[in-house]
């Protein structure tokens, strides 16, 4: 059986994390892990990753096994059998190419496809760009409006579907009906 061990990133691919090292996990080369995805299948045993550090390179790994324990997911890696393995990887990410992230059900958004649209009026009028999202609720999109003399202002817009009816993150674009007052 060939792994994807030696599999080379292309160059334009954008990696997308799916998990954040925390800690190695007793002697046999075991991690902690936060899981950032909602979907616990991203974890599946043969999966193909990438291990990110703070600086440096990311470099392939494969996934061996996967379970969740107490709202962490613990990670062993095929060919890393030892706590010293491992131990140099504390804060790594854990990505997936952006190609291989799962697609989500209608109505439901990456937090960072949400990011760069273009927010506008159900008229057409623009409004400004998403330049975060917090998750305040049912989420509150942060965008930034910069005035004809330069002057920038944050606002922030509740996304709910009353609000934001018209999601295209394909066109990088929300229309929206904003409730009275919530530019004043």
């Amino acid at each position: 059986m060939t792994l994807a061990m030696n599999q080379a990133l292309p160059p334009s691919e954008e990696l997308v994390t799916i998990a954040a090292i925390r800690r190695p996990r007793g002697l046999r080369g075991e991690v902690v892990a936060i899981s950032l995805s909602d979907y616990p299948e991203r974890f599946a045993a043969g999966l193909s990753v990438w291990l990110r550090p703070a600086r440096g390179a990311a470099r392939p790994a494969v996934i061996e096994r996967a379970w969740f324990h107490k709202n962490n997911v613990i990670l062993k890696f095929v060919g890393l059998n030892h706590i010293n393995d491992v131990e140099p990887l504390t804060g790594c990410q854990v990505c997936v190419p952006l190609s291989a992230r799962v697609t989500p059900p209608p109505d439901e958004f990456f937090y960072d496809d949400l990011i760069g649209c273009q927010v506008e009026l159900m008229s057409g009028e623009g409004v400004g760009t998403v330049v975060d999202f917090a998750p305040y609720g049912g989420g509150v999109l942060v965008v930034e409006r910069v005035h004809p003399d330069g002057q920038r202002q944050e606002h922030l817009v509740p996304f709910v579907r009353a609000i934001c009816p018209d999601v295209d993150v394909t066109a990088k674009r929300i229309r929206i009906a904003p409730p009275e007052g919530l530019f004043d």
